[in-house]
């Protein structure tokens, strides 16, 4: 891993801790009411301002919760969890610095759990254990924790030199985790509408233009079953739009829509791989560059597609012949 992976703690940390300030400020000023007379003091301090001890109340009550707010925003956005080649580390730079980090060498075992809380609002909670004596380093309310807690595995894997089971599940994670590319697009669905509930030939048709594009311009993967952003969305709704309603199903599927759309001697270009994450399936297609052009059929017409940055272009017929001149050579 030669770059820094960046883990951020989920929105609902944020209003646990606005929620537990104020609580203790709560109880702190009950207790004090006991020993000392606010109205008193109000009426000797800043009585002849304010007509009214409630409105007093009110106003200061009202500020206060603002700058506690304030405060408690400002120190969850600046935590961050920084995951490296040899170690991860906790840093906060709201305030007051501070810094933890562990080498994941060190590491004895990686838990993923979820309370019942993250369970409903689907986040999740990493614990790093380092030893029987020391207290375990927590990654509390991430989004998608359970694919950070398998990166992480494999980052221990590599810093105790250990043999890592399964690189593809590395490869596929490590790929959803960057986002979007020139080389990666995501897909939350392969032929399903989410919004009309049925299925779709235009939804079908988006994915092989994404396809067709990588074999034009030196390949690329697409993943199906996550969205935009990244969240495991899983192929539940394709399997059962199929009559086969599992993965050799979803395969034999996409296997007749490369045949009618792209040709079936591209299916040598494409490779398919499911995995399971967060208990939902999704599948990585890998697409190999194409030796020739690749035109797509649709409605008995043919496009053509290339990637340009991280979206799929089609060229016009004027400019089809000088990509290929350029690309694949006279």
């Amino acid at each position: 891993m030669s770059k820094v992976t960046i883990i951020r703690q989920s929105p609902l940390v944020l209003i646990k801790r606005i929620i537990e300030v104020d609580i203790a400020a709560s109880v702190i000023l009950f207790f004090i009411s006991f020993i000392t007379n606010f109205e008193q003091i109000f009426r000797a301090t800043v009585g002849g301002f304010f007509s009214r001890y409630d409105i007093f109340i009110f106003v200061i009550a009202s500020f206060l919760q603002l700058i506690i707010t304030l405060i408690v925003f400002f120190i969850w956005q600046s935590e961050e969890f920084r995951l490296k080649e040899k170690e991860i580390s906790f840093r906060r730079s709201f305030f007051f610095s501070k810094e933890k980090s562990i080498l994941l060498k060190n590491v004895t075992l990686v838990e993923y759990k979820r309370s019942l809380l993250e369970m409903m609002l689907n986040y999740g909670t990493i614990v790093l254990h380092t030893g029987e004596n020391t207290k375990p380093f927590h990654i509390r309310n991430i989004e998608t924790a359970e694919i950070y807690s398998n990166i992480i595995k494999d980052a221990v894997d590599r810093a105790l030199l250990r043999k890592v089971e399964s690189p593809k599940r590395h490869s596929i994670l490590d790929l959803i985790i960057e986002g979007e590319s020139s080389r990666l697009e995501l897909k939350q669905t392969f032929r399903w509408d989410t919004k009309q509930k049925i299925t779709s030939k235009s939804i079908e048709h988006s994915v092989m233009k994404t396809i067709a594009a990588f074999l034009n311009s030196g390949g690329g993967n697409l993943i199906i079953g996550v969205t935009d952003n990244g969240k495991i969305y899983g192929l539940e709704d394709d399997y059962q739009s199929l009559v086969r309603k599992d993965r050799d199903g979803f395969e034999n599927h996409f296997n007749q829509v490369v045949k009618h759309t792209i040709g079936a001697q591209m299916r040598q270009n494409i490779n398919l791989i499911f995995e399971k994450i967060e208990d939902k399936d999704v599948c990585l297609i890998e697409v190999e560059s194409s030796l020739t052009p690749v035109f797509l059929t649709n409605n008995e017409n043919e496009e053509f597609f290339i990637r340009t940055g991280n979206t799929t272009s089609p060229l016009k017929i004027s400019e089809v012949n000088s990509y290929i001149d350029s690309h694949w050579g006279k």
